[in-house]
């Protein structure tokens, strides 16, 4: 519960800070669309005001020309000319002063321009005066148009002095205007930068020292279930050498001594009392021969056949020997058959010379049984407690697999994508930095997605063994150089059991990194085929392969911990085979079979 508390504060505080980025890019983004506005505004009056100049000397112009012109149709023409000339001049001037929807002009001029425009008006009203009174002069009014021609001339040069000078106005305060703009958007860079700073000091490092303590916990998990894997093998160790431990037990056997005497064909011709009384027989009743005993008990023809000819050639036989008393009971007989040779060195009769170990023989079954049971039961325990360790595991994978794609995940998604929305336009070395940022954050991105899917891929829990490693297959020939394909050619869809799918998965992903990090292949293929009974997986690569006999030899599987081991342990645990073909060279295959029944 502190945990997911921690989680939410933090989460919260992201939110804030992405709040924070965000207002910083609207603002950003309002005011570049509104100087973009007023830049467009300023660009059409600096180009009305300089028409202004251009019209002013054509008014002039033509006011010459009227002032030269002999014939009336002649200075009708003129004065359309001067007419048109000074209609546009007019309407200008007074959208420069006061604005004008239709030339696209806002009419707010600073104060310093208005001072201007006050100090041209005498010299524009004497031009617009003297220039109304020519579109309305006659050729014979010659004094009057020269009066007027010379009073437009006379004013032209103060006036396009005064037009120069708010031209040059308005581009002064265009350039404060875009200065202005580029330092603000230099500070809301700035402010975004570092709120992002706060987000990787305050946010970003707590969430990363939880994800380093929880891998820490389950490399720490892990070891342990390495440790209680290698307790197992040792206690199954100890089971083999009860089986041939005696001491404690504080039985001696009895004496050897003559049981039997045969003849050449196994005949019974003597049996002692002890002998009998174990068989318990009656003196009156004893068995026909000793390999009627034999065979009563289940001795092959070729064991008897064995023993005679060893007899046969003068040399003696020892064995232990199983017999069941009449009551049913067994008896255990170390025996010895001499064979005794005639006068004429033909053999003539056999000896058969035993101890009863039979209190031995029952005092080490007890002995067996009892460390078998001892031992089986702490093996119970130990394989449960390697049960819990590796479900432990999983459920440990599958929350630092949420974390890492629900939390940190989507929140590197969205600092790369506010990364993205900040265009700083002032400085080359700025934005260069920000580019690289920019792709060293996707970089993580795909990795935290990468780390997040072998920790736990969603597709495993959701539509099975089958497409988790499909998908695996995938991302591994994606991410890495090396061809990884999957091929199902049985066409096997069937769910298994929960754990058998993650220990499957787990043992696959684990022989893939192996043939990728050791082997050095080029090419891998993960392979799935069934039958009623069983399910057969082979992951086989092209890579160096390895003396997989020797290493076995060396114990060094079991000393360093590889993955061979714990793939071993993982089919072992969920009852299935696991077999392993390799060679120096000729690349490695691994052959996986589990029970579907």
């Amino acid at each position: 519960m502190p945990s997911k508390t921690k989680f939410e504060r933090l989460g919260l505080f992201y939110i804030l800070a992405l709040a924070g980025i965000a207002a910083t890019v609207v603002i950003s983004q309002l005011l570049v669309q509104s100087f973009i506005t007023k830049q467009t505004n300023d660009s059409r009056l600096v180009n009305i005001a300089g028409r202004q100049r251009m019209l002013s000397q054509k008014i002039s112009k033509v006011a010459l020309q009227i002032k030269d012109a002999q014939e009336e149709g002649t200075l009708e023409s003129y004065k359309n000319e001067l007419k048109q000339a000074l209609g546009l001049w007019v309407i200008s001037h007074h959208a420069l002063l006061a604005g004008s929807d239709s030339l696209g002009l806002p009419g707010r001029n600073p104060e310093e321009i208005k001072q201007r425009f006050r100090t041209l008006e005498p010299h524009y009203n004497s031009i617009r005066k003297a220039s109304l009174k020519l579109t309305q002069a006659r050729l014979v009014d010659s004094l009057q148009v020269m009066q007027q021609t010379d009073s437009i001339l006379l004013h032209e040069d103060n006036f396009l002095s005064g037009m120069n000078d708010i031209v040059f106005q308005y581009d002064i305060e265009a350039k404060d205007k875009v200065q202005s703009l580029s330092r603000l958007e230099l500070i809301l860079f700035f402010v975004a930068l570092f709120i992002i700073l706060l987000e990787l000091v305050f946010i970003f490092r707590p969430i990363a020292q939880n994800v380093r303590k929880t891998v820490s916990e389950l490399v720490e998990s892990e070891d342990n279930a390495k440790k209680m894997t290698a307790q197992i093998s040792k206690l199954y160790e100890e089971l083999g050498k009860s089986y041939q431990d005696l001491e404690g037990i504080g039985i001696e056997k009895t004496q050897p001594s003559t049981f039997l005497k045969m003849n050449a064909n196994g005949d019974i011709t003597y049996m002692s009392n002890h002998f009998r009384r174990l068989l318990e027989y009656e003196r009156d009743n004893l068995p026909p021969s000793f390999t009627y005993l034999l065979k009563k008990e289940g001795y092959s023809e070729e064991f008897l056949d064995g023993v005679i000819k060893i007899l046969e050639q003068g040399k003696n036989w020892y064995g232990e020997v199983k017999l069941t008393s009449l009551s049913g009971d067994f008896i255990w007989l170390e025996m010895s058959i001499v064979p005794l040779a005639g006068t004429n060195n033909d053999q003539q009769h056999l000896l058969a010379i035993a101890s009863d170990v039979t209190e031995i023989k029952e005092a080490k079954m007890r002995s067996r049984e009892i460390n078998k049971e001892k031992i089986q039961k702490r093996v119970k325990e130990q394989e449960y407690r390697s049960v819990l360790i590796l479900e432990g595991q999983e459920e440990e994978r599958k929350r630092l697999s949420r974390e890492l794609h629900d939390g940190v995940g989507q929140m590197l998604t969205a600092l790369k994508l506010n990364l993205e929305s900040i265009t700083p336009s002032s400085s080359v070395h700025t934005r260069k930095r920000l580019d690289e940022t920019r792709s060293l954050m996707k970089s993580v991105i795909k990795e935290v997605r990468r780390v997040s899917f072998n920790l736990t891929p969603s597709s495993l829990s959701d539509f099975g063994l089958l497409a988790g490693i499909k998908k695996f297959c995938m991302e591994v020939s994606g991410l890495a150089d090396v061809e990884v394909v999957f091929e199902n050619r049985s066409r096997f869809i069937n769910r298994l059991d929960k754990n058998v799918e993650v220990n499957l998965y787990r043992v696959i992903q684990e022989a893939v990194n192996n043939a990728i990090k050791y082997a050095k292949a080029e090419k891998i293929t993960v392979s799935f085929e069934h039958t009623f009974n069983e399910l057969s997986i082979i992951v086989a690569d092209n890579g160096r392969g390895f003396d997989y006999g020797r290493l076995l030899e060396t114990g060094h599987f079991e000393a360093t911990g590889h993955g061979i081991f714990n793939m071993r342990e993982r089919i072992a645990f969920i009852e299935g085979k696991f077999d392993i073909e390799t060679a120096l060279g000729k690349g490695t295959k691994i052959l996986l079979t589990i029970p579907l029944n």
